[in-house]
């Protein structure tokens, strides 16, 4: 144990980081951040693959009893949103038979008193924990007027969506990165 502490390490040994300089991109799993009084702790590192060169990260974060989804896309310049799961019936409890019907979510959503208005949507390959095979989805980008919230409607096989609502962020909201 001395010689461990005290002795020479190899490379292997040392972190793959400069603990003195960490950024958000840099989070892992079991790492920790502060966000809005409370600190979170990294469960997952995901990744979407939208073809063409274009993919997301997502982090999934708790806090207490709260989940999180912290994402990361680069289009000209690099966008944060700050998420958290709902129901898709909670946004409308028709919206899941309207997707059947029509093969798409309308063009504008009204959801806690603002209406999202669709910017883009497509299809992607979705990787658990940044690892393949990737899993097949659609899925349908929303954005407020304002340009300060956001929902994501999701599709993954033949009838089971997901949805997220939340807002973008920028990096210098989040604090104290600590590795695990």
């Amino acid at each position: 144990m001395i010689k461990w502490l005290f002795g020479k390490r190899k490379k292997d040994d040392l972190p793959s980081f400069d603990p003195t300089n960490l950024t958000l991109d840099q989070l892992q799993p079991g790492w920790l951040v502060d966000y809005d009084l409370k600190t979170w702790r990294v469960e997952a590192k995901n990744r979407y693959d939208m073809g063409d060169g274009f993919e997301m990260l997502e982090w999934e974060l708790r806090s207490g009893n709260e989940i999180r989804f912290l994402c990361r896309e680069e289009d000209d310049d690099i966008y944060w949103t700050w998420m958290r799961k709902v129901p898709i019936g909670m946004i409308d409890p028709k919206l899941k038979d309207h997707i059947l019907k029509y093969e798409d979510p309308p063009e504008e959503i009204e959801f806690d008193g603002i209406s999202f208005e669709m910017e883009s949507y497509g299809g992607g390959y979705f990787y658990k924990n940044c690892e393949g095979p990737g899993i097949p989805f659609l899925y349908w980008d929303y954005e407020s007027s304002d340009e300060k919230y956001v929902m994501t409607i999701e599709q993954w096989g033949d009838t089971d969506f997901e949805a997220a609502v939340g807002e973008y962020v920028e990096e210098y909201q989040f604090s104290n990165i600590l590795p695990a």
